[in-house]
């Protein structure tokens, strides 16, 4: 049973480690702008030569999500690599070596943000506009403060013919700038599967995303790697999955959790009922990604 302990700062217990593998949404930003801190402690990481991986569920390709992140003031020396649940699922359906993959088949029915085609840029594959003529669903973005309704009627029709769902962003909440929250596509996807359909979901927690992580990582120990991020459910579990030691911000989606849990025996208690509702425990406990 792992023994979860609180520290304020990262600083405490970074040098026990060669590589991180950061999430970014929660962590490092709100989607608009820098969490305070987060720049400078990234920079020092940096400064002690560890080997940075960004891992972020957004449906996005790496390179898009790295433009973003420099706009943010996130300049690329201050990691080594991105992998994007967006990124992981384009080259799965390119490279089509996954049993998953393999028969979906070329025509999608594609829903993404601000009707971004970069999902599917390269791929031999053609967007269809009736859902009736699609071999399988492609889910890899939806739009800020998107509602359930208008996904239904595709959903339903989706559902009764039997097709597959790939969702490139398994997040249920997502956050917004000023820790607005909303619904995210893997809310979408559970009410497919709600509906009897099937959902290949692609990004945290599932296995294949951190696989590629480690990759950029160059190999390194596995008892050598960190996971920081904000959510038991997605960078928790899916760490622990692969066999690394985590780290849970406290202050990220589950702060409602750990209000008023100042000392050991509250914070202890808030780990254990997380515990219970996820099936993962973390390492260690940081109030926020602060050096």
């Amino acid at each position: 049973m792992i023994d979860t302990r609180f520290r304020p700062r990262l600083a405490e217990i970074a040098p026990r480690y060669r590589g991180f593998i950061i999430d970014q949404w929660g962590v490092l930003h709100d989607g608009g702008d820098p969490y305070p801190d987060a720049i400078d402690c990234l920079r020092a990481l940096r400064a002690l030569d560890k080997r940075i991986v960004l891992l972020s569920n957004s449906g996005k390709r790496a390179e898009e999500n790295g433009r973003r992140l420099a706009e943010m003031g996130f300049e690329h020396h201050l990691f080594d690599a991105i992998v994007t649940s967006g990124e992981a699922t384009w080259q799965a359906l390119r490279d089509r070596t996954d049993p998953a993959f393999a028969g979906l088949g070329e025509r999608c029915y594609l829903w993404s943000r601000d009707h971004d085609r970069s999902h599917v840029d390269g791929l031999p594959l053609e967007v269809v506009e009736d859902a009736g003529d699609a071999d399988f669903l492609l889910l890899a973005g939806i739009e800020d403060h998107a509602e359930l309704a208008p996904f239904l009627p595709i959903l339903e029709i989706g559902a009764r013919r039997g097709l597959k769902m790939v969702c490139a962003n398994p997040d249920i909440v997502a956050i917004y700038p000023h820790d607005r929250r909303g619904m995210a596509p893997g809310g979408v996807a559970r009410h497919y599967e709600s509906l009897g359909g099937e959902v290949i979901y692609v990004g945290k927690p599932h296995r294949p995303v951190y696989e590629l992580c480690l990759k950029k990582l160059g190999g390194l120990p596995l008892d050598g790697i960190l996971g920081i991020g904000d959510s038991v459910e997605h960078d928790i579990a899916g760490g622990s999955g692969v066999g690394i030691d985590t780290a849970l911000l406290t202050q990220g989606v589950h702060r409602d959790a750990f209000a008023g849990a100042d000392d050991p025996d509250r914070r202890a208690m808030a780990v254990a009922r997380l515990t219970e509702a996820h099936g993962a425990t973390p390492r260690w406990l940081l109030p926020r990604f602060v050096w």
